[in-house]
């Protein structure tokens, strides 16, 4: 698993329950626009207003809408390591090809160092260890060191910052005894974190095809190309926060609501047009063409 594995925002009705038809859209979505993977729900999914039962239930949605198209990860982190432990064997039931989760926050290293060791017990298959700030984030001799002990853990997110330079303390540390280290940042970074050993990353999904291209253009050696591409998308990538994710969306026609279930940052008419005039920047093969970018929502 490598590439682009777009993150999906969890989509909510006027109930404030999650709109299921637009999650399986979402995932449609990332399918169909040339997305290496999905991860759901993380940060941008925003995990942290997501119950127990709706999220279990939840995933299934999106397995059932994926159906084998692209590797599916499912977000296990929570309030406190039991829950963590206990999402990871639903995904194990459900199917789920990998789990990713960092530590509960408000916790330490002790703690997400034996959170990684129930993990490896709790689902048979590939871990993604998530190593962020605020989130009782690792040095790299302890993600080496969890990496020799727990044999899932297949794949590393880092996002310690400054994220370049810790992808390469840990590539340097891990060698190939992780099969990919993913990137965060939302993908501003990327150039300079494929260069120093990431191979993946994990933006918000709503450019996921953009960012495809990119990494079709690097693997095809072609270093140019995929940094001028990164140029004009990155003021855009600048722009991001949950307001952004959905407004984007519904201008490519994948979710149909902005409701969210706590306040947060919101888009008036003229973050609107700026955004219009960013998207001109964008060439018509970089974009997949069953999701164009509409002129309004």
């Amino acid at each position: 698993m490598k590439g682009v594995f777009g993150l999906l925002p969890t989509p909510y009705k006027t109930d404030l329950e999650i709109d299921t038809q637009d999650l399986r859209s979402l995932a449609d979505f990332c399918c169909r626009s040339g997305q290496h993977g999905i991860v759901w729900p993380v940060m941008v999914g925003e995990f942290y207003f997501l119950g127990e039962a709706e999220r279990i239930a939840a995933l299934d949605e999106v397995l059932d809408v994926v159906a084998g198209r692209v590797p599916v990860v499912f977000g296990c982190s929570g309030v406190s390591v039991p829950q963590v432990v206990e999402f990871a064997r639903a995904a194990g039931r459900a199917g789920a090809d990998s789990v990713i989760a960092m530590a509960p926050a408000q916790t330490n290293q002790d703690v997400a160092i034996d959170m990684y060791h129930r993990l490896g017990d709790a689902f048979d298959g590939p871990i993604m260890l998530q190593n962020a700030g605020g989130y009782a984030p690792l040095t790299g001799e302890q993600i080496a060191t969890l990496v020799e002990q727990v044999p899932h853990i297949d794949y590393i997110k880092e996002e310690r910052h400054p994220g370049p330079r810790h992808i390469a303390e840990v590539r340097d540390l891990v060698g190939d005894k992780v099969k990919t280290i993913f990137g965060g940042a939302g993908g501003r970074l990327l150039p300079d974190e494929t260069r120093r050993g990431a191979d993946g990353c994990m933006p918000a999904c709503q450019f996921g095809d953009i960012l495809a291209r990119f990494y079709a253009l690097w693997w095809d050696g072609d270093e140019d190309a995929a940094r001028a591409l990164h140029r004009r998308l990155l003021p855009l990538i600048n722009l991001e926060n949950h307001a952004f994710f959905r407004y984007i969306l519904q201008l490519r026609g994948v979710i149909s609501a902005m409701t969210v279930r706590a306040p947060g940052p919101t888009l008036d008419a003229a973050d609107g047009e700026e955004i219009a005039i960013l998207l001109q920047a964008l060439d018509a093969q970089d974009v997949c063409a069953d999701f164009p970018f509409s002129d309004q929502v």
